[in-house]
């Protein structure tokens, strides 16, 4: 019985233990490709507390086991604590799913989940008392089943506990000479989720985006461009290779791989094939200022400056803690919590936007820095914005985080206007997909003025792209569909001098194919 009872109450320890283990034995490793590393005294810490959860489920279930059998009466109001226990373990795992972003269906939640099992059960041993033995034995079946997963997934957690793995620097600065004229540059700014049919098409009433129709007003707009993909983590290497990817997946030391098509070989990404390395061959000094993926690990030594902010672990989880204290954490901030005591404040949503955009206006006025990519977690779902009192917090909707990058456009674009060479700056505006409704509907933070603006769910799938040439004052508007990934086409030819105006960018986009791309490499800048 003792082993019976091991065995399943390694499957409840593996449905009680965080979410967290879950994107850890993931065999794409990606959720360790977006974290700072290394992430080793995290992972053993959630190790540990998952062999102290087999420990303590397999007393729990000796224990219930040693109750039932003193209670032979199928109407025994203790029968009702396998109503409990298999509700424990339901909210558990919807929680768990929930924070391993595996779930986000908002009408689902731990509480519901825990409420719903037991309710059914408890109704169960209501009306069919000789069904309840049942359906009990057959709930303990499927978690006996799941603990045979433990044999590979506690060795698993403990060799990701002792992987080497680099120490990521979240900030660098190399040293370069300050510029002694005005000179050419390239500002680069990605609104992450940015939607041209929200944006220009189909406004939502009242949204005032003055900032972006005054750019419109000057730059030129590529009213239909087709999508790269779906997600961040793959358009963007792409649109920097110069290449399709449809799908990611990391390295345990958090290294990029990619494949360009389904049962293709997997290739490791390489930054002097992008182009930061091909802007580092040509003598522009680049940098970049970013959130969700390494920036500063895939393209370190291609950079001359880099920033980025990766996901942080919650219940006050730290690479730079031991594996003791992350051990311990959760459970000191639930006392502190307990008392209303502080306990190592999380960074409110106001204060790690502020950053961002202090980070972002550094670089592009950093007038050392000839190519800058800045990428803006805007106007990336949830609302994280009123637009109504301008204040930075939960609960905004999609609509709310446009007006809010919007306002950030008109400031970094001030700042920009200050720099030196101002004037013989290219800007480029783009978006790496559009408001991708299909993820979002009905999933955690949608609101009703989401569901209005989205016409009921409706997905455009255009992402936005605006190009600034230098004392460009007229608009242009370029209508013909052009594919997002020839936006690295474009840039290299930006950047070599080869489309240098309006004209050039229009003619330029009339080559352009939708289905096909011939990649050239520019010759040096003059």
């Amino acid at each position: 019985m003792w082993a019976h009872c091991s065995i399943e109450g390694a499957g409840a320890a593996l449905l009680l233990a965080p979410g967290l283990i879950w994107n850890q034995l993931s065999q794409t490793h990606l959720d360790l490709y977006h974290r700072l590393l290394p992430i080793t005294t995290v992972v053993r810490a959630l190790a540990i507390d998952v062999a102290i959860l087999w420990l303590v489920s397999t007393l729990a279930l000796r224990l219930l086991e040693a109750i039932m059998a003193r209670r032979v009466d199928r109407r025994s109001l203790w029968l009702l604590l396998w109503a409990l226990w298999f509700g424990l373990l339901a909210a558990r795992l919807i929680a768990g799913l929930i924070v391993a972003q595996l779930l986000s269906w908002q009408q689902l939640s731990a509480a519901r989940a825990f409420a719903l099992m037991a309710a059914i059960l408890a109704l169960i041993w209501l009306i069919a008392p000789r069904a309840y033995p049942t359906a009990i034995r057959g709930l303990r079946f499927v978690v006996l089943l799941l603990g045979f997963s433990m044999f590979w997934a506690l060795p698993m957690l403990a060799i990701a506990g002792f992987a080497r793995q680099p120490h990521d620097q979240a900030e660098f600065h190399k040293p370069i000479p300050a510029p002694s004229s005005p000179h050419r540059r390239i500002v680069w700014l990605l609104f992450d989720e940015m939607s041209y049919d929200q944006v220009f098409d189909h406004r939502f009433p009242g949204l005032s985006l003055p900032n972006l129709d005054q750019l419109r007003a000057q730059s030129v707009t590529f009213s239909d461009m087709q999508p790269n993909g779906y997600f961040t983590e793959q358009i963007i290497p792409s649109l920097f290779l110069g290449k399709p990817i449809v799908d990611t997946r990391s390295t345990t030391a958090g290294s990029l791989l990619y494949q360009t098509a389904r049962h293709a070989p997997w290739t490791a990404f390489d930054g002097n094939t992008t182009l930061f390395g091909d802007a580092e061959h040509q003598g522009w000094t680049t940098g970049i200022s970013g959130d969700y993926n390494p920036y500063c690990r895939v393209l370190k030594d291609q950079l001359d400056s880099c920033w980025m902010r990766l996901i942080v672990f919650g219940e006050h989880l730290s690479r730079d803690k031991s594996t003791w204290g992350n051990l311990t954490a959760p459970a000191q901030a639930a006392a502190a919590r307990a008392f209303h005591q502080p306990f190592e404040p999380a960074p409110t949503q106001a204060e790690i936007f502020t950053g961002m955009i202090t980070q972002a206006r550094r670089l592009i006025t950093d007038d050392t820095i000839d190519f800058a990519f800045v990428h803006l977690y805007l106007p990336h779902p949830p609302g994280f914005y009123n637009r109504k009192t301008g204040r930075v917090a939960m609960g905004g909707s999609y609509i709310d985080n446009l007006a809010l990058a919007d306002r950030s456009l008109g400031d970094l674009l001030l700042s920009l206007s200050q720099t030196r060479s101002a004037d013989q700056t290219t800007l480029i505006v783009s978006s790496d997909h559009s408001w991708r409704v299909g993820i979002w509907r009905d999933g955690f933070g949608w609101t009703k003025e989401d569901e209005q603006a989205s016409s009921h769910g409706h997905f455009d799938p255009r992402p936005t792209l605006i190009v600034r040439f230098p004392n460009q004052i007229a608009p242009a508007e370029i209508p013909q569909p052009v594919p997002l990934l020839a936006m690295h086409n474009m840039i290299e030819r930006i950047m070599a001098g080869q489309i240098a105006d309006p004209q050039q960018l229009e003619a330029w986009a009339s080559e352009q194919e939708l289905n096909t791309l011939q990649i050239e490499r520019p010759h040096p800048r003059p």
